[in-house]
């Protein structure tokens, strides 16, 4: 059986493809990514009051600073630390947060443990809950 053929067809998936490839900005290029809840985009940043990058995650992802305990269930349990890079360089822990301005950065993204392990450099060892990346405006 042959379907008839109608050009409204082919120009009605033609619109549909177009709509999904421009909803969504491009992962590899900051200017044009959307916003997750894994990414704060400029956007984002800019539209919220805050004099610090804590205070900025506190209100767009507060998920990103939680931590849980490693360990037994005696309660022996070690507490993970979140990761704060910098431009691409390690600066401590959720705590130095407070002491980034947060009319200096560009974007913030979240990684899990197990992709930070994998994608930053100088996690070592020690039990992390996840590592928060920050772009600043310094960066070209």
């Amino acid at each position: 059986m042959r379907l008839p053929k109608s050009p409204i067809v082919p120009l009605v998936i033609l619109g549909v493809l177009i709509g999904c490839a421009s909803s969504a900005g491009s992962p590899s290029n900051p200017k044009t990514r959307t916003s997750s809840p894994d990414y704060v985009t400029s956007i984002e940043i800019q539209a919220t009051p805050a004099s610090n990058a804590y205070e900025l995650i506190s209100r767009l992802r507060p998920r990103w600073l939680q931590t849980t305990a490693t360990g037994s269930l005696s309660g022996g349990g070690r507490s993970q630390v979140i990761a704060v890079y910098v431009d691409g360089v390690r600066v401590g822990a959720k705590e130095g947060l407070r002491s980034i301005p947060a009319s200096s950065i560009k974007t913030m993204q979240y990684y899990d443990a197990g992709r930070a392990a994998t994608i930053l450099r100088g996690v070592g060892s020690e039990p992390i809950a996840g590592a928060i990346v920050i772009t600043t405006t310094q960066v070209q």
